[in-house]
């Protein structure tokens, strides 16, 4: 392997966030023997394995635990990685009180409380559990707007508000609070599902005739103030924004408009593409192709919809194969490689 080709792959391996079974230093070290030299950017856990019926535990059993397997997950990785989680609070919650974790309150009940001192006590709290026990990232704060209550995330009390402002407002404390700690947060989920009635985890949700611009002004603020970092795709179609691909795959979306217009230069992370939504229509090489042209920076595979042992081989080489055909360019990884280096330095891993 000549010195261009390693590399390429170590830029490769940062763009891959992936989920793994395993509980125990013991199931770290076989999930990266696993990978024959290839590297990862980062890993993903969750408290249930929803493969199984009824679902199964799976990374998060107690703060013991996952801290001791945290530990572990970033001694067998040459460049440190990305460890995340999708604690909202509420009824996304993967360290829950009944693991031994502090209890917390969701992001709507934030919102009726509407307090910005309970709601920075609150997130500086929630950052600092996930700090202690091996964590650097996380999936929150939610922006989409409280605008249909029989949406999937409004029904799960993800949403704050439908008032842009005051959850613009609150996202900074929560964002702020999680990087006082170290701890990145990703705002979710770009353009915004605040109006839609499906659940892209089964397949396709389109918003054409709900979505409004006004649910891009909770990112736009935190760009303009230079606050997020991190912004996480949604799976959602929309023909107005794009008539031919949903967020996660939408040049038009990402560049375009997330890039272009509303002048984000921080990391985009998709939601995970083993989702209905995306899953269910593309091939993964299709997929791969069109997240690096549409500007994702990292791919968040959870392999907890779908368990895929081989998914981080099988996407390097893909990416491989589309690098030789010219339908991507060794830039394109180069750049998402520079930025994601850049998110670590934020919270001193690199």
């Amino acid at each position: 392997m000549n010195s261009t080709t390693k590399d390429i792959n170590i830029m490769i391996g940062q763009v891959l966030m992936v989920g793994l079974r395993g509980t125990s230093p013991e199931d770290a070290k076989f999930f990266f023997d696993s990978l024959n030299g290839l590297t990862i950017g980062g890993v993903i856990l969750y408290d249930q394995n929803v493969t199984t019926s009824p679902p199964s535990p799976h990374n998060i059993q107690s703060p013991e635990q996952v801290r001791t397997f945290n530990e572990a997950l970033q001694s067998f990785s040459e460049t440190p990685l990305l460890i995340g989680v999708d604690q909202e609070g509420g009824q996304v919650n993967r360290l829950k009180p009944e693991y031994g974790f502090p209890h917390t309150r969701s992001w709507a009940e934030l919102g009726r409380i509407n307090n910005v001192v309970e709601t920075h006590s609150h997130s500086d709290h929630m950052a600092d559990t996930l700090s202690n026990n091996g964590f650097n990232l996380n999936f929150a704060p939610v922006l989409d707007l409280s605008v249909n209550p029989k949406s999937f995330i409004a029904k799960k009390d993800r949403c704050f508000s439908d008032d842009p402002d005051a959850v613009a407002t609150h996202a900074e404390k929560f964002i702020q609070s999680h990087l006082a700690h170290n701890v990145i947060s990703v705002c979710k989920h770009f353009p915004g599902q605040g109006s839609s009635t499906g659940d892209t985890h089964e397949g396709i949700v389109d918003v054409t005739d709900t979505w409004s611009e006004m649910e891009l002004k909770p990112y736009q603020s935190l760009i303009d103030n230079g606050i997020v970092s991190a912004i996480m795709t949604s799976h959602l179609f929309h023909k107005g924004l794009d008539p031919d691909f949903p967020a996660t795959l939408s040049k038009k979306i990402l560049k375009d408009l997330l890039r272009g217009e509303m002048g984000f230069d921080g990391v985009v992370i998709s939601d995970d593409p083993q989702m209905g939504a995306i899953a269910n229509h593309y091939d993964l090489k299709m997929v791969v192709q069109l997240m690096i042209n549409a500007g994702v920076d990292i791919f968040c595979f959870g392999n907890n919809l779908i368990y895929d042992p081989n998914i981080v081989r099988k996407v390097y080489s893909i990416i491989s194969e589309l690098l030789d055909e010219r339908s991507i360019t060794a830039n394109q990884i180069k750049k998402s490689y520079e930025r994601i280096m850049d998110l670590k330095s934020k919270i001193g891993l690199v």
